[in-house]
């Protein structure tokens, strides 16, 4: 096995060499993640996607680039433009990859001048372009050299054991991003049936105050009525006192009317008897509605609580958690609101446990 890869060549490359060089750029790239973010957030956070320090996009970044780059070394521009496209198109191609895969934008560039997709801007692949350079330059043969430093079998098996622990790794960090994947797809949902049920709400009391108020002004509009009846009654009140003798001839007609209009109002206080039922009963249903959608929204918030507590009770140091720590970038669907909440639980859960630190406490340990 030895023999077979340190003479099978790649590109001009042993694939020992090649098997070499990825860990060590896989590792190496790790490291300068830590020292980014360290140096823009003031903490020291495991940056990778996977949970051990490699990050593999560097890995094969420049394996590429080594591949691809290796014949123009001895030009500056060339081997510059080289490095702002070839990284460039890796991790466009990687991000857009995993976001296939997950859902997850796990870093995003939307915020950046010339960005394509929010996966790669401009101003980072200038960047790569530098760190190609120098990598090229003065980095690449020296790892070469220390690779070449390193009896073959000895390598062989510290490569043997490391890419073990390598692909363990990846295929526990793609189980954990799954789940993070699928958890963060619920609680959208959830956020989402909350939103609906609130504006159904909403919409329930906007109808049931419109339905109020109607009543309100039809009340104050038949008060206002009435009393420009009673002013215009009283100058009617003396013509009638002074008429007293024609209106006591017409009393057989008066009687005859109010006879009449006694069955009109019977009528019209039955029609308005039924019309205040079905009132009250539309009132009724409205109030049994909305207590169910009340029920219902604190279910649904009771839920979404629950899978944000399950979430941020994973461990620290690998799983879901790790992740959300390690890409503060991170985007899942369309919505940020589920982020947005997860991250102020993870500062509330995390911001106790540096506490007994300060006091010189140890007691606590995390989850």
């Amino acid at each position: 096995m030895l023999n077979f890869l340190t003479t099978t060549t790649v590109c001009g490359f042993s694939l020992y060499h090649v098997l070499a060089f990825f860990l060590i750029y896989s590792c190496t790239g790790w490291c300068l993640e830590v020292i980014f973010a360290a140096a823009t957030t003031g903490q020291l956070v495991n940056r990778g996607f996977l949970n051990g320090p490699v990050c593999p996009i560097y890995g094969f970044g420049m394996v590429i680039v080594l591949f691809a780059l290796t014949p123009l070394q001895d030009s500056v521009l060339l081997l510059y433009i080289g490095g702002v496209i070839l990284p460039s198109a890796l991790e466009l191609v990687g991000g857009w990859a995993l976001y296939k895969l997950y859902h997850t934008r796990w870093w995003d560039y939307s915020d950046f001048p010339f960005n394509i997709g929010g996966y790669i801007c401009l101003e980072f692949s200038l960047l790569w372009g530098v760190g190609t350079l120098v990598v090229m330059r003065i980095v690449h043969p020296v790892v070469a050299g220390l690779v070449d430093m390193v009896p073959p079998f000895v390598g062989f098996v510290v490569m043997c054991v490391l890419y073990a622990v390598y692909a363990a790794d990846v295929v526990v960090t793609a189980f954990a991003a799954s789940g993070l994947a699928k958890t963060l797809d619920a609680m959208e949902q959830l956020a989402d049936s909350i939103h609906a049920v609130s504006d159904a709400m909403t919409q329930l009391l906007g109808t049931t105050t419109l339905n109020a108020d109607q009543k309100l002004d039809e009340q104050r509009l038949q008060l206002k009525l009435a009393a420009a009846e009673a002013r215009e009654a009283a100058p009617e009140k003396r013509a009638l006192r002074e008429t007293l003798a024609a209106v006591r001839a017409k009393t057989a007609e008066a009687r005859e009317a109010a006879k009449h209009a006694s069955e009109i109002a019977k009528l019209n206080t039955a029609e308005a008897a039924k019309a205040a039922q079905l009132a009250a009963k539309g009132t009724i249903e409205r109030a049994a509605e909305l207590l169910r959608l009340e029920q219902l929204a604190e279910e649904l918030q009771a839920r979404s609580d629950e899978m944000q507590a399950q979430l941020l009770r994973t461990p620290r140091i690998v799983g879901p958690r790790r992740m959300l720590r390690a890409f503060p970038g991170l985007k899942h669907g369309v919505k940020k609101t589920t982020l947005k909440a997860l991250r102020l639980g993870l500062a509330r859960r995390e911001s106790p446990e540096e506490e007994p630190k300060k006091n010189g406490s140890d007691t606590r340990k995390d989850a």
